[in-house]
C-alpha cells in the first residue's frame, strides 16, 4: 500500500464512522490510553483534534494528562513557513480554532523540542512497522526530526495497522507505539 492509498483508505474509514461508532472507538481508545505507562514521562506534546476530520478526540486525554500532573505542550501551526511553534498550556488556557479548524492556544509558555519526553502524533494510518501517514504536509516529520533521540513517538488511531506502507523515505519518522481503540501496538 502506498502512502496515498493508505491516506485515502483511512480517510474513507473515518468518513464511514457513525456518531455511535465514533463513541465506541473513542471509549476503546481512552481505555487503552489509560493502560499506557506514562509514569516516567514529564512533558507531553499533544495534538489537538480536528473534529470535522473525525480525528480521535484528544480533549479527554488532555484532561487526563493535567490530572496526572504532566506538563502539556501543544502546537501552533505556521502554514507560511510549514513549521510548528510549541506552547506549554494550562487548564485555563484558551484554545481557538485557526482557519483550518485546528484548535490552538491563545498564549502559553514557549517550549523547546529537546524538553519533550513523549509526543502523541496525529496520524491517518500506520503499518505494522510503525510507518505512518498524515495529511502529507510534513509538519510532524520536521518537528519529530528535531526532538531528542530519547523522545517517544506514539500515534493515536481508531483503527489497527494497515498493510505495509511501501513508499516511505528516509525523512519519514516512525512511531515507537500506537494506541488504537482495540489495543496498543509497539514497534
Amino acid at each position: 500500500m502506498t502512502k496515498a492509498e493508505a491516506r485515502r483508505y483511512h480517510l474513507d474509514l473515518r468518513k464511514q464512522l457513525t456518531p455511535s461508532q465514533m463513541q465506541k472507538k473513542q471509549a476503546g481508545l481512552m481505555k487503552h490510553i489509560k493502560l499506557f505507562d506514562l509514569s516516567q514521562v514529564g512533558v507531553v506534546h499533544l495534538f489537538l483534534s480536528i473534529q470535522k476530520q473525525k480525528e480521535p478526540n484528544t480533549k479527554a486525554l488532555l484532561d487526563l494528562l493535567f490530572g496526572m500532573g504532566k506538563k502539556v505542550v501543544v502546537p501552533q501551526t505556521d502554514f507560511a513557513t510549514k513549521q510548528m511553534i510549541h506552547w506549554e498550556i494550562f487548564p485555563e488556557t484558551t484554545l481557538l480554532k485557526n482557519p483550518y479548524d485546528i484548535p490552538e492556544p491563545v498564549g502559553g509558555l514557549p517550549m523547546q523540542h529537546g524538553s519533550i519526553d513523549l509526543v502523541f502524533v496525529p496520524i491517518l494510518g500506520y503499518d505494522s512497522k510503525g510507518q505512518r501517514v498524515g495529511y502529507g504536509r510534513g509538519f510532524y516529520d520536521r518537528f519529530l526530526s528535531r526532538c531528542s533521540p530519547q523522545t517517544v513517538f506514539v500515534g493515536l488511531s481508531y483503527f489497527p495497522p494497515c498493510p505495509d506502507i511501501t513508499d516511505c523515505i528516509s525523512t519519514d519518522i516512525r512511531l515507537h507505539s500506537c494506541i488504537h481503540s482495540g489495543g496498543i501496538v509497539k514497534f
